[in-house]
């Protein structure tokens, strides 16, 4: 069993592009420079390309370079976040830089399924209430939270609106559980459905 989670709660990074494939996320390059580090440098190269110049340095003028962005746990994007090639590395890239959840218009499948097996939210929103969250951040920036439990998005005490995500995807994230776990749930149904196929078909037992 893994932690469970209920809720997120604290600053989000408007990074409102659609089409964030996972090449954008995790570029190859920098991937291979370190990739003797272990899984918990990959934050370092989230958005590479976009963060930091030829020479290392970083770019000013991106989102995550902005200060009142460091350690903020949600990431708010636009359409089909996560498209590309199926890369999970890419949801532990995310995880590792600090974030708990994207919040976008809709999510590529693999991506999606990917977070959901690393305990990481893909939160799919309207488009009415995508709107209404970013121009309420934009005229005043600060924490939201998002409730897994209730399904919604909130700026203080007000809620902005509802997400939606896979009901079984969920059900891992608000548990705790893995997709191992989740199936042993159902153990006597599974093993009293054998028995039903071994008294109809004997030879389905061989």
């Amino acid at each position: 069993m893994t932690e469970k989670l209920t809720r997120i709660q604290g600053m989000a990074v408007p990074l409102l592009w659609d089409n964030v494939d996972t090449d954008a996320l995790v570029p190859a390059a920098p991937h291979k420079r370190i990739s003797g580090g272990g899984l918990e440098r990959l934050g370092e190269i989230l958005f590479y390309e976009f963060r930091f110049n030829a020479d290392g340095t970083p770019k000013p003028d991106f989102v995550l370079s902005d200060p009142r962005f460091a350690q903020a746990p949600i990431l708010i994007a636009g359409e089909n976040f996560g498209c590309g090639s199926s890369r999970e590395v890419a949801v532990w890239a995310l995880q590792d830089y600090g974030f708990r959840a994207v919040i976008a218009r809709n999510f590529a499948d693999i991506f999606e399924q990917n977070s959901y097996k690393n305990q990481f939210l893909p939160a799919a929103v309207d488009t009415a209430t995508h709107a209404r969250l970013v121009a309420q951040l934009r005229r005043s920036p600060g924490p939201i939270s998002i409730d897994l439990v209730e399904k919604c998005i909130r700026i203080g005490d007000e809620s902005v609106g509802v997400f939606s995500a896979d009901e079984m995807g969920l059900d891992m994230l608000i548990n705790g559980v893995d997709e191992f776990a989740l199936t042993a749930r159902y153990a006597a149904d599974i093993k009293a459905c054998q028995d039903r196929l071994v008294e109809a078909y004997p030879w389905f037992a061989v």
